[in-house]
C-alpha cells in the first residue's frame, strides 16, 4: 500500500472472505481488513467476476462506484494433437475423457471428482476415463483412506505446461468449493472443451451465459454433478454445439479484451489525478 498522490488499484483475484469454509473469527478479521483498505486506501477495486463484485459491495461494504468488474482473459495457446496428448497420458484413443486440472486440495474438490468417477462405474459407463493433472497429494486431498482408487481415474500428478493436454479432453470438470474466477475454465474454453462446474464465482458469467456447459449446485452430494457430466458424455451433438459456443466466447474473454479494460480504468484514474 503506497502513501502519497498515487492512485491505487487493488485486484484481489478472489477476495479471501469468499471462502465459505473460513472460520467465523477469521472471516470477521479479514473482512474488517479488506473492507477498511477497500474503503480508505483504494481508488478502485477490480473484481474478476460479478459474484466477487457483489461480495465486495454487500459483505465488505465497499462503495459500488469504486468496484469495476473486469473478467479474466486468456490467450490462445498451442495444444498437443489429440493423439499425442492421449498417448502421453496413457488414455485409450476411443475413450470419452473427463479432465481435471488444478491443485490437489480441499478447495478444488478432488474428493468430489473421485465421487463422480465412482458413480460412473456404478452406472456402468465403461468407456469414460477421468484424468486428474496437478500438484499435491491426491489420495490425501481426496480423503480416499483405505478405499481403492476408482479404476476409471488416472492421476498424472504435476505436468509442465498442463494446458497443452486439454486436447485430450472431451469434457472439463470443475468441482471446486470456491473460486474467484478460475483461469482453468478459461483455458478449457480456449481449447474448445465443454465444461461442467459447481456454482462458484465466475461459473455463471462464463459457462452458463456462453452455453458452453452446465453449472450445478455447489454441494458435496455428487449426484447432480454426475448427472450433468453424463448428459454431455452421452450426447456427441451437445458436445459439438458447446465446442462451437466456446469459439464464440473467446473474444469476450480474451486477454486483449481484459488488457483494454484495465488500461481504460488506469487512464480514467490518471485523468482524475490531474
Amino acid at each position: 500500500m503506497c502513501f502519497g498522490k498515487w492512485k491505487q488499484v487493488y485486484t484481489p483475484h478472489a477476495v479471501y472472505t469468499l471462502n465459505p469454509y473460513l472460520p467465523a473469527q477469521q472471516r470477521r478479521f479479514y473482512g474488517i481488513v479488506e473492507g477498511l483498505l477497500g474503503r480508505l486506501r483504494s481508488d478502485s477495486i477490480i473484481a474478476v467476476s460479478v459474484d466477487e463484485a457483489h461480495h465486495l459491495q454487500r459483505e465488505l461494504r465497499i462503495p459500488a462506484e469504486r468496484i469495476v468488474t473486469i473478467f479474466n482473459g486468456v490467450s490462445r495457446h498451442d495444444l498437443l494433437s489429440v493423439r499425442e496428448a492421449r498417448t502421453a497420458l496413457g488414455i485409450p484413443s476411443d475413450a470419452i475423457v473427463v479432465g481435471f486440472v488444478g491443485r490437489f486440495d480441499f478447495q478444488k474438490g478432488v474428493d468430489r471428482l473421485v465421487g463422480v468417477a465412482r458413480v460412473f462405474r456404478e452406472r456402468g459407463l465403461q468407456n469414460v476415463v477421468f484424468v486428474a493433472i496437478g500438484p499435491g497429494d491426491f489420495a490425501s486431498a481426496a480423503d480416499i483412506g483405505h478405499s481403492p482408487m476408482p479404476t476409471n481415474l488416472i492421476v498424472t500428478g504435476r505436468l509442465e505446461n498442463a494446458r497443452r493436454y486439454f486436447s485430450a479432453f472431451d469434457l472439463f470438470l470443475l468441482p471446486s468449493r470456491y473460486e474467484g474466477f478460475p483461469y482453468v475454465v478459461l483455458e478449457a474454453m480456449a481449447a474448445h472443451v465443454p465444461i461442467v462446474a459447481t456454482m462458484v464465482s465466475g461459473a455463471g458469467e462464463l459457462v452458463e451465459a456462453e452455453e458452453i456447459g452446465f453449472v450445478v449446485p455447489n454441494e458435496d452430494d455428487v449426484t447432480l454433478l454426475s448427472d450433468a457430466v453424463e448428459a454431455i458424455v452421452v450426447d456427441p451433438t451437445m458436445r459439438a454445439r458447446m465446442r462451437a459456443n466456446c469459439q464464440h466466447a473467446i473474444e469476450r474473454f480474451s486477454i486483449s479484451t481484459m488488457i483494454d479494460r484495465i488500461v481504460e480504468l488506469y487512464t480514467h484514474l490518471l485523468k482524475e489525478s490531474k
